[in-house]
C-alpha cells in the first residue's frame, strides 16, 4: 500500500472515530435533554392535576361518573395518566388503566422528596407531594413520549446516514489531497530515477509555490546530496588517475633501472649506484604508498580518539626526525611568546594525526627552503594559540594558493622538487576535524607563512 492511500485511509478512519464520538454524543444529550423536557411536562401535568381536584373542593362532591368524565377529557388533552394518592393511608383516590402499581417505598421516596421523577420500562413517572386543606396527596403523573422516541428514532436514522455520508466524502476527499499532495513527491521521484553517474550535475528544480515546505527542505536536501556525490566521484576519479599515474612513476623507474643493469655486467661501483637510484625510486613508491594509506584512514577511519597534547612535544619530534634527514637545514622553534602562557601549548587531538599534519607543513617548509633557515613561532591571538610555520623559499603563486590543497596538487615551480602532492591535502582534512584554522601567505621569491590558529 502506497502513502497516498496509507494517508486517505488513516484519515478516514480518524475521521470515522471523532464524527461517531460526536455524533453519539449529541444523540444522548438530545435524548436526556428530551427526557428532562418530558419530565418538566409531566410536574406541570401534576401541578395542574393538584389545582384541577384539590383548588376547587372537587374531590369529595364529584361523584364517580363526573369523576371519569373529566379524567378522561383530561387524560385526553393531557395523553398521560393520573394517580392521586392519600399521603397517609396511601388509599388511591384516583386511578388510571395503567397495569404498574407503585409499592410504599416509591410512595414515601415522594413524601420525602416532595417532588421525585423516575420511570419504569419505557414509562416516565413525575410523583408530587401535595398539601391542601382536605389533606396531603400524593400525585403521580406518568406517560411515554411518543413524540420524542420518534424524534429519537428519526434522529439516530438521520444520524447514521449522515455518518456512512460523512466517511465515504471523506475518503474521496482524502485520496484527492493526497494525490494532491504527494505530486510534487512523484515528480521528484521521477526526477531522480534519471539522475544516474553520468549526470551528476543535474539538479531538481525547485517548485514555483512561495514560501518555505517540506517539498522544498527535501530538493534542497537532495540536491545537496548530489552535490556531494558529484564532489565525491570527482575526486574518486581524479584519485584513481593520479594515483595510478604516481604510481605507475616509480614502477617505471625501478623496472627500468634494473632493465638497464641486466643488460651487460657491470662493475660493483656501477650496481652500488643501480641500487641506490633504486632505493630512492622504492621510498618514493613507499611515501606514496602511506600517503594513500593515510588518505584513505582519513576518509573511511572511526571518530578519531582525542586527548589533551602538547604542541611544542609535538614539533620537538618532528624536527628530530627531519634533523635526522635534513642536517644541513636549520629549524628554530620560538615559543618566547607565550612564555607566560604555556597552557596555550596543550590542546584537545589526536596526538597522531595532529603529528601527521604539523610533520606535512614543516616537511615542506623545509625542503622548499633548502638550504634556508626555518622558524616554527608560537603566539596567542584572542586567547588562543597561533602557530606559524616560516620558510624562505621560492613562495607560491597567488593563483596556486588555493590549489595546493588539492589531491595530487603540483605546482610548476616546484615540480623539481620530490612529492606526491598529498600531503597538504592530508593536512586540510586533518585541521578540518580538529577545527583548526589554517591561513597561508606568501610572496614569490621571498618565502611563505602556514598560520595555524587552534580553537
Amino acid at each position: 500500500m502506497n502513502l497516498k492511500n496509507k494517508l486517505a485511509i488513516n484519515s478516514t478512519l480518524l475521521f470515522a472515530f471523532i464524527l461517531g464520538l460526536v455524533l453519539i454524543g449529541s444523540f444522548l444529550l438530545f435524548k436526556s435533554h428530551r427526557k428532562d423536557l418530558y419530565y418538566e411536562k409531566l410536574e406541570d401535568n401534576a401541578l395542574i392535576t393538584a389545582f384541577f381536584y384539590f383548588e376547587k373542593d372537587e374531590i369529595k362532591k364529584i361523584d364517580s361518573i363526573s369523576y371519569q368524565e373529566i379524567e378522561s377529557k383530561y387524560n385526553k388533552i393531557a395523553n398521560q395518566s393520573i394517580r392521586i394518592y392519600n399521603a397517609k393511608t396511601k388509599k388511591l383516590y384516583l386511578h388510571d388503566d395503567v397495569p404498574v402499581e407503585l409499592n410504599d417505598r416509591e410512595l414515601k421516596a415522594i413524601s420525602k422528596d416532595k417532588i421525585l421523577h423516575f420511570n419504569i420500562s419505557e414509562r416516565q413517572f413525575s410523583g408530587l407531594y401535595y398539601k391542601d386543606n382536605q389533606g396531603d396527596f400524593i400525585i403521580v403523573v406518568s406517560g411515554i413520549d411518543d413524540v420524542g422516541n420518534q424524534q429519537l428514532e428519526t434522529l439516530s436514522i438521520v444520524f447514521f446516514c449522515f455518518y456512512l455520508a460523512g466517511i465515504a466524502l471523506n475518503y474521496l476527499l482524502g485520496r484527492f489531497l493526497a494525490r494532491q499532495t504527494f505530486r510534487p513527491f512523484a515528480d521528484v521521484i521521477s526526477k531522480v530515477n534519471t539522475i544516474t553517474t553520468e549526470n551528476l550535475h543535474s539538479r531538481l528544480e525547485m517548485p514555483a509555490v512561495s514560501g518555505k515546505d517540506e517539498i522544498k527542505e527535501l530538493i534542497t536536501t537532495f540536491n545537496y546530496l548530489l552535490e556531494r556525490l558529484e564532489n565525491g566521484v570527482t575526486i574518486q576519479k581524479n584519485f584513481l588517475k593520479n594515483a595510478s599515474h604516481e604510481l605507475k612513476t616509480p614502477l617505471t623507474f625501478i623496472i627500468g633501472d634494473i632493465d638497464v643493469s641486466l643488460q651487460h655486467p657491470r662493475t660493483n661501483e656501477q650496481y652500488e649506484e643501480v641500487l641506490k637510484s633504486l632505493r630512492k625510486d622504492t621510498f618514493h613508491l613507499k611515501s606514496t604508498l602511506d600517503g594513500l594509506l593515510i588518505l584513505s584512514g582519513l576518509e573511511l577511519s572511526e571518530p578519531d580518539q582525542m586527548e589533551i597534547v602538547r604542541i611544542d612535544e609535538i614539533v620537538w619530534n618532528i624536527l628530530e626526525k627531519k634533523a635526522i634527514e635534513y642536517p644541513e637545514v636549520k629549524v628554530i622553534l620560538n615559543l618566547d611568546a607565550i612564555a607566560n602562557n604555556e597552557d596555550l601549548l596543550s590542546v584537545n587531538a589526536n596526538r597522531h594525526m595532529l603529528f601527521i599534519a604539523l610533520y606535512n607543513i614543516i616537511d615542506n617548509a623545509i625542503k622548499f627552503s633548502f638550504p634556508s633557515q626555518v622558524n616554527v613561532t608560537a603566539f596567542e591571538k584572542q586567547g588562543k594559540l597561533l602557530l606559524k610555520i616560516i620558510d624562505q623559499g621560492s613562495g607560491i603563486a597567488e593563483k596556486d594558493i588555493e590549489s595546493i590543497f588539492d589531491l595530487f596538487f603540483r605546482s610548476d615551480r616546484t615540480r623539481h622538487i620530490q612529492g606526491q602532492g598529498l600531503g597538504l591535502f592530508i593536512t586540510m582534512q586533518i585541521l578540518k576535524r580538529h577545527n583548526i584554522k589554517l591561513t597561508v601567505d606568501s610572496e614569490l621569491e621571498k618565502g611563505t607563512v602556514f598560520s595555524l590558529l587552534f580553537p
